[in-house]
């Protein structure tokens, strides 16, 4: 469904932008509201129905009298204050789920000016969520997506009954991050026209780092969730929904991409909203295909003669490296071994693994294996993390299955994705087979 509804807006948005670009108006405020209203238009297309949300213009506001810059469209619920005489809004940013900053053309300079002018909301965000008078009920999310996103990351286990475990600062570090992701606004930055190849949109975005090396606001959580140039965009890998594990303790933060921007922008969106309200099986559609992105900017969390913050890196890609690369990839569930099969499944029957248990280790030594290997293996599906000694999943329905072609697969199944991935192989299988071939 998800890319049925975002070639939908993509068409929309192709009839009726020619229409603004092609306007004898020259008032510089009124072609910005033109640009503003389609894109509050797209945005009201893409919402769910049902769950009281609205797309409105205005200000971000901490409820204590801090306000951000004046926004162009906010997904809000709730309710907000509307400003008398204006079709503003000043809404608690607690109750605001994204913020679109809207341009005509995203170049360099508008890049700059719309990544500072969101980083308003960002400071309020903080200030509230990390503020002492803050109203414990206020914040009535679940942590356990952070959570999730972490073990996936890291195959670490970072939140228990007892609330965060010991990790070192590096680690700690990402998990305040991912958790102030979660609750914080979808920030987004959308360029109706912009740069003219990826490789030019992504250089902008080097140099603007280059310039502000050392300064505040440039940390992984003062990055937009997405920017959009045109056809191009820059993407945030935050587990929601995009996730890369950590390498040495880099995180591959920012990626490029030229597939279709209001697909990723769904993608952001719909994967916050089904976080609060739960969206169900039918808003993903088939969900066999994912996005191959271009890694951008990769962010480490380091110590450095007592002050802490966070070491950058840029991934340089010439035209031709940025051509040849594919938009996307067909999903697959993981393809394991026995061993670990049979781990996943005592796993998925709610029994405990613990890789020092004497009678598993004696069981893979039977079979020549070692426990490094498959514990290895295991975290490599980024469905399994680790609490000292123990392994746990971390999936919200992990499932199994046997191949006709005795090949072992596990995957996250709660949207049926591996479902349908297995009915199609199964289909492909007996095409083959009535064609006289094999897989």
């Amino acid at each position: 469904m998800i890319r049925t509804v975002a070639d939908l807006l993509s068409g929309i948005l192709q009839d009726e932008l020619p229409k603004l670009d092609n306007a004898s108006v020259k008032h510089a405020p009124t072609i910005g509201d033109m640009y503003e209203g389609l894109s509050s238009a797209l945005l009201s297309r893409a919402l769910p129905d049902g769950l009281g949300l609205r797309v409105v213009s205005g200000f971000a506001s901490d409820g204590r009298g801090r306000l951000s810059g004046q926004l162009d469209c906010m997904v809000v619920r709730g309710e907000g204050e509307k400003l008398p005489y204006t079709n503003s809004y000043v809404w608690h940013v607690k109750d605001i789920i994204s913020v679109v900053e809207v341009k005509k053309n995203l170049h360099s300079a508008e890049l700059r000016d719309a990544f500072a002018h969101l980083n308003t909301v960002g400071e309020i965000e903080h200030a509230y969520y990390q503020g002492e008078d803050r109203d414990p009920g206020d914040l009535d999310r679940d942590i356990s997506p952070s959570a999730r996103t972490f073990a996936e990351m890291t195959g670490r286990i970072a939140w228990t009954s007892n609330g965060l475990a010991p990790l070192p600062y590096e680690q700690e570090a990402v998990f305040h991050a991912l958790l102030m992701e979660q609750v914080s606004a979808i920030r987004v930055i959308l360029g109706m026209h912009g740069f003219k190849s990826e490789r030019a949109f992504r250089t902008s975005m080097i140099e603007y780092l280059e310039q502000n090396i050392g300064n505040n606001g440039f940390g992984p959580t003062s990055f937009p969730q997405l920017i959009i140039s045109g056809g191009y965009s820059l993407a945030k890998t935050n587990g929601r929904p995009f996730m890369t594990p950590l390498v040495d303790g880099w995180w591959r933060l920012y990626f490029s991409t030229p597939d279709n921007p209001l697909r990723l922008l769904l993608e952001f969106i719909w994967t916050r909203l089904d976080e609060m309200y739960g969206l169900g099986d039918s808003f993903w559609g088939e969900d066999l295909e994912t996005e191959v992105g271009r890694a951008l900017l990769s962010f480490r969390a380091i110590r450095v003669d007592g002050k802490a913050g966070w070491e950058v890196q840029a991934h340089e890609a010439n035209a031709e490296a940025l051509k040849g690369a594919p938009v996307t990839e067909q999903w697959s569930p993981e393809f394991v071994g026995k061993e670990e099969f049979v781990l996943l499944a005592q796993l998925c029957q709610g029994k405990t693994v613990r890789c020092d248990d004497p009678k598993m280790l004696s069981w893979l030594e039977s079979r020549g294996v070692q426990i490094d290997d498959v514990r290895d293996r295991l975290l490599g599906t980024h469905l399994v993390a680790a609490s000292g000694q123990e392994l746990r999943l971390i999936t919200k329905k992990c499932q199994l299955a046997i191949l006709p072609t005795g090949e072992y697969v596990a995957a996250e199944n709660s949207t049926g994705r591996l479902d349908r991935w297995i009915a199609r192989r199964i289909e492909r299988l007996r095409e083959r087979a009535s064609d006289g071939g094999s897989e």
